[in-house]
């Protein structure tokens, strides 16, 4: 079923270009403390909440823009419209349009498309990961002294609050570098793919990482919060995304910040 059913979403997925193309002038609101929502957001949310669920009778939706309640059906599609607003924004080129599928509450396809690149990380269930059309596998880097970390920066939490710094120095300290391309969906498919070790991230909802988890699995790696346990599908989680072989290293050193 899943092999039919990711031919149509990446194809769904695709016809976002057109949306962002067409609103090259776009208005922007603000929704939180540094948080913004664009019409963009707004359009590919409609267009995806609408269309998704006409593939898979009975399916529901999550919506960073839309319904944000608990998975309650047996399908629900969990979407990002734009992972990377500010991105957006400023036109750097990496925001992405994020599409998960839960089973049961599990991850069992996912597509990230990066609109501005046009490249596409996807996978489903025993399946394998993919970029566009080639197999993709994560990094064999064996210790946190010998790989690039990848980070989010936790940009909605009070300033004088954020551990964001805390929590990289226990890493910085000792990796090649750390990046922040301030997208996790994005973050999580470099990892699936090599582009660095691993992915560390505070307060993520669902749509951030649905779609990566299961591209992250399917090419080797391992997905958990920061205490080590299961990745949930409601409110806030911590999250370690990494090529397996590091995984234990960085959970020691991020178990202090797991409860902040």
């Amino acid at each position: 079923m899943y092999n039919e059913l990711i031919t149509e979403v990446k194809g769904i997925v695709k016809e976002t270009v057109s949306i962002i193309r067409e609103m090259n002038r776009f208005h922007i609101s603000q929704k939180g403390e540094k948080d913004f929502v664009t019409e963009v957001d707004l359009a590919i949310s409609e267009k995806l909440c609408r269309e998704l669920p006409e593939l898979l009778e009975g399916s529901m939706v999550i919506s960073e823009e839309g319904y944000q309640g608990e998975p309650k059906e047996k399908y629900c599609w969990v979407i990002d419209p734009v992972d990377g607003t500010t991105n957006l924004i400023y036109d750097l080129p990496a925001y992405a349009v994020s599409v998960g599928l839960l089973e049961e509450q599990e991850p069992v396809l996912g597509v990230v498309f990066n609109v501005k690149t046009g490249e596409m990380f996807w996978a489903v269930k025993e399946g394998g990961a993919y970029r566009d059309e080639e197999r993709i596998h994560v990094c064999k880097d064996p210790s946190v002294d010998r790989t690039l970390i990848l980070a989010e920066t936790n940009p909605y939490c009070p300033r004088t609050e954020n551990p964001f710094h805390q929590v990289m120095d226990c890493i910085f300290c000792d990796c090649i570098d750390y990046r922040v391309t301030g997208s996790a969906a994005l973050d999580c498919c470099y990892v699936a793919c090599g582009r660095g070790g691993a992915f560390v991230a505070q307060n993520l909802k669902p749509w951030d990482y649905a779609a990566g988890k299961i591209i992250l699995e399917e090419a080797g790696g391992t997905m958990t919060q920061w205490s080590g346990e299961k990745i949930g599908y409601y409110g806030n989680s911590t999250v370690l995304a990494s090529n397996g072989l590091l995984h234990e290293e960085l959970l020691k050193r991020l178990k202090t910040f797991a409860l902040l």
